[in-house]
């Protein structure tokens, strides 16, 4: 939370899976081409995976951490193995305020594995914190006892990288690799098996420059794609990168700043509370102008007629001002990923100002109007409702000052929680829609309306999150009037 002034009336998956798998190829990297001669047969080959739809040294914004320590716990592996892991996964920490504490037990941000048929692979960033505490979020394919130093330093420095949120290199925006497509068809189709949409995905598709962070284009960053010589045409140096380059130092420190006495000046991280898992956080800090905020993923308007509201920047931070317009109407939505499955907890701050209103509904879908969730009502006078399954829940609440805000979705219990300033104020169970008691248990998006010409409130710091939630059985269907339906529970927008 940056530090307002209490007089401030004057005043936001994918899930990413990197998957690694041993390369088959008959091209391969010779002992030349190494460090050191390495002990096993091949290289391995990283490959992207992709379980929803995406828009990187360079990464995607929203997908670095908002926190500097990450519990890791391994499932499995030799303690040789193990301690190797821990040696050169370290060296990420030398260049950058992230380090690793390594754990026996729950909580853990990342979890490691060593399938010997499941390849070498990791998550990508903070979408870690999406997978069950039961599931591995990172693998070792290929890892023993008799693995040569080279490959554990190479590997190892690679998935972490996936880990802290980088991409692969050969992927980046300003990459300009003169590709013989044909011939890398069919190298991947030998060595991969991957069909041609999946190399088109994997080898050829770069990432957007709106969508990342990034440096200069670096073929010798360790999260660089071996590419054999017969893939490009012209001049190619086909390298093995074993270490972290120079770019890769840099880059890490400027996303994750260490702390020696400057004020950082690139470092775009939200800060969420450390205690929480974040999956999503937003504190409009990223931005530089009103145009970037209106490209960002993780808001949308509702229709091409609405406005994303106002970024506003004050000395303390910026935030975003909806306020009740005749033409453009701010009517927008947040959408920091589906959430159906576990348990969640969403919070942010919201401001509104003396004499105003404030309005905003769960969608249970990312694209809108398809079924709304409950709606909440921040009247001018003070007074609050929530309205789910034609049943209201009152309440009254404090203006001109910063309000908590906190929504629990327990989809394990089916039960939803809202709470202001930590009172608990209505839960009720999440397949509940706006005006029915049957609907798919599922959140796809907060939106925010100016409901009427009262309209004028403010929001900053979203942390959506797998901790903090409250235990909803003790809620139950609370607070909630027994009403039938009517005109009080109809739902603003159709």
């Amino acid at each position: 939370m940056k530090n307002k002034d209490a007089g401030f009336l004057f005043v936001l998956l994918i899930i990413t899976n990197w998957c690694c798998t041993k390369n088959q190829a008959d091209e391969l990297i010779t002992t030349d081409d190494l460090i050191e001669k390495a002990l096993d047969d091949e290289p391995g080959i990283c490959t992207e995976l992709f379980a929803k739809d995406h828009s990187r040294a360079f990464g995607q914004k929203n997908l670095f951490w908002a926190k500097h320590q990450l519990r890791v716990r391994f499932m499995g592996g030799s303690t040789y193995v193990q301690n190797k892991v821990k040696y050169f996964a370290s060296q990420w920490s030398q260049y950058a305020n992230i380090t690793f504490q390594f754990v026996d037990s729950e909580p853990s941000d990342i979890r490691i594995s060593f399938n010997s048929k499941d390849g070498s692979w990791s998550y990508i960033g903070a979408t870690n914190a999406y997978i069950a505490s039961d599931r591995a979020t990172m693998n070792f394919g290929w890892f023993s006892d008799q693995t040569s130093d080279t490959e554990f330093r190479r590997t190892t420095l690679h998935e972490f990288g996936h880990a802290v949120g980088l991409s692969h290199e050969h992927q980046h925006p300003e990459a300009s690799i003169n590709w013989n497509r044909e011939a890398v068809y069919t190298y991947y189709q030998n060595t991969q098996d991957w069909s041609r949409g999946e190399v088109d995905r994997n080898i050829f598709q770069k990432y957007s420059i709106s969508s990342t962070n990034y440096s200069d284009y670096d073929p010798q960053s360790v999260m660089h794609y071996y590419i054999p010589k017969s893939l490009v045409i012209g001049s190619w140096a086909p390298t093995s990168n074993t270490n972290l380059s120079a770019i890769d130092k840099q880059f890490i420190g400027k996303i994750y700043p260490l702390g020696n006495g400057t004020e950082p000046t690139e470092s775009k991280l939200c800060n969420c509370p450390e205690d929480l898992s974040v999956i999503a956080c937003e504190d409009y800090e990223s931005y530089e102008s009103q145009a970037g905020f209106n490209v960002s993923k993780n808001w949308k308007s509702w229709s091409s007629s609405a406005s994303l509201g106002e970024l506003q920047n004050y000395s303390w931070g910026k935030v975003l001002k909806i306020a009740h317009s005749p033409t453009a109407n701010p009517d927008l939505l947040y959408l920091p990923g589906v959430l159906e499955s576990g348990n969640y907890s969403i919070r942010w701050k919201m401001y509104v100002g003396e004499g105003s209103s404030a309005y905003f509904n769960i969608q249970k879908y990312e694209k809108p109007g398809q079924e709304y969730g409950a709606q909440f009502f921040f009247d001018n006078n003070k007074e609050g409702k929530v309205q789910a399954n034609n049943r209201q829940a009152n309440f009254t609440y404090s203006q001109d000052k910063w309000l908590n805000i906190q929504l629990d979705l327990n989809f394990v219990q089916d039960m939803i929680s809202f709470s202001v300033d930590g009172q608990n104020i209505a839960s009720w169970p999440a397949k509940w829609t706006a005006t029915s008691g049957s609907g798919i248990s599922q959140f796809g998006a907060i939106n925010f309306f100016a409901i009427d010409e009262q309209s004028k409130f403010w929001l900053d710091d979203f942390c959506v999150s797998t901790g903090g939630f409250q235990n909803l059985t003790s809620f139950a269907t609370s607070h909630f009037d027994q009403s039938a339906p009517s005109s009080n529970h109809s739902i603003v927008k159709q």
